[in-house]
Parts: structure tokens; sequence; C-alpha cells
């Protein structure tokens, strides 16, 4: 039987791939954004991916993320990796298990460190065993129709100090089910995470910190990293002159506040369960 070799060549002048294959991308959660996540890394040419998470998969996952029923009971982790070699014949790196304070994550050149856990002490776990090292730690979250990603310079102090205050607000509550995530929003986020990756690597201008609602995309707010490079595509800049719709109220958020981003966000996000 003929082997497939993955064909690249419609996104070769898009995707930088000789440079992406320099880093390895280790994610941590392969639930309903890493999953994606994965598979539009494999999907895009990276080669070099590992996974972590202890789940297994159940009736529940397969709506909302990229598994099917043939994966039923399986690892997670061992699931991505049938996917992704399905897809792509390409080979990844599985971890199956709980990650704990005693589990050993080296800072390692390179190589971008992706959390999707679904709590936020998960994600502090991880970031604390890399702060303040010379590597780069990316956030997705998810909850209801909102969205938030976060890509991190680990050695930049004031990065990691904002980034920080983002895991200690105390306002999350428990969203019920039915709203915890939906298949589309987990495509969106997968989609803008793996992009605002290449982008890094690639020396364009990326996305530091977005909060958004799918609803609502002109409350979006994006902060970037302003790069200058010669084929730098023009991006229109948001804006917060738009008068927002009357269904949301004005509330004080102090994530917004804690990131120097002002002090009012449209109530939309009932506490944001995110995953």
């Amino acid at each position: 039987m003929k082997k497939e070799i993955l064909d690249l060549s419609r996104q070769s002048k898009l995707v930088p791939i000789k440079k992406i294959n320099e880093y390895t991308i280790k994610v941590f959660g392969v639930g309903s954004v890493g999953n994606h996540l994965v598979k539009l890394l494999a999907k895009t040419g990276f080669k070099n991916i590992e996974v972590y998470d202890m789940d297994t998969v159940d009736t529940e996952n397969i709506a909302v993320q990229g598994f099917d029923f043939s994966h039923l009971g399986m690892n997670k982790v061992d699931a991505i990796a049938k996917i992704v070699k399905d897809g792509t014949d390409t080979e990844i790196v599985t971890n199956h298990g709980q990650v704990t304070e005693e589990t050993v994550i080296d800072a390692e050149p390179n190589t971008i460190y992706c959390c999707v856990f679904d709590s936020f002490a998960a994600r502090k776990i991880v970031f604390n065993k890399l702060k303040d090292m010379p590597v780069v730690f990316v956030d997705g979250r998810i909850g209801g129709f909102n969205l938030r990603h976060y890509l991190i310079d680990c050695s930049n102090k004031d990065s990691v100090i904002s980034y920080e205050k983002t895991l200690n607000t105390g306002a999350v509550s428990e969203m019920t089910c039915g709203e915890k995530a939906s298949a589309p929003i987990n495509y969106q986020i997968a989609g803008k995470m793996v992009m605002n990756i290449i982008n890094y690597i690639a020396g364009r201008t990326y996305v530091k910190r977005f909060l958004g609602n799918v609803l609502f995309p002109k409350n979006d707010i994006i902060i970037e990293e302003v790069r200058d490079t010669p084929d730098e595509p023009t991006i229109d800049e948001p804006t917060d002159t738009e008068s927002s719709p009357e269904i949301l109220t004005e509330r004080i958020d102090p994530i917004l506040a804690s990131e120097g981003l002002g002090t009012t966000i449209m109530e939309k996000e009932n506490g944001m369960d995110m995953q």
C-alpha cells in the first residue's frame, strides 16, 4: 500500500514549514480545545508535538471534541495520537496521567507550552514551573460564548505578573451542563491559537492577549506585539467607540483592570467557567 505524504503546498506561502519545525509544541489538556489544537497543529505542518492528559473519551465528549464513537473508552492522548497519525502521518508523543506538582516539566529551548486544562489550578501548576524561564506559554480558555487566549513570554516579568492576575480573580463560577462548550467555539479558538503561534514563530505581529465573545465580536479586546516585517498584512485596529447592544450591562472587570485594559467590560460572561 502506498504511503501518503501530507501535502502542504496550498499553505506553503502562509506557513514557514521549515521554521515551525525548529520548535516543539507541548499541549497540556486534549479535551474541548486541546484536541482541536493538536489536530490543527499537525495539519499545519508541525511535526514535534507532545500531549498530556489524564482523561478517557466519554460519550459527552463526542459532540464538542474532535473524537468519534470509535474512540470511546480510549485514553484521550492515545485517541488524539491516532487521529493525528491517520490524518497527517505524524507521530506525536503522549503522556497519560494527571499533571501534579511532582510532574517534571522542564523549560526546554525552542519549545512552546500550550495549556488548555479545564481548571485554573492545573494551569497554575504548569505555569509556575515555567515562569521566569526563557520560554513561551500559551493559554486558551472557553466558557459559554466567551473565548480568551494568551501568549506569554515567561522571561518578561511584567507579562508574568499581568498573566498571573488572571489566574487569581476568584470570579469563576461553575457553568451548567449545556453551556460549557460547543464545537464551533472550540474550533474557533483552536484556530486562533495555532495561527498566533505561527505568527510568533514567523516573526510577525502576534496577539499577546485576546478577550472575545462570539456573539459580540465588536467588543473583542486584542493586545498585540507589533513587529516590523516587510510582508506584514494590514490589520484594522479594534475600536471601543462602537455603541454596545442594549442587552448588555456594564460592570467592573478585575482582569481588565489588573491588566491595564480599562476598568469595565460589558456583562456577557456569567462568571466565565473557562475550560
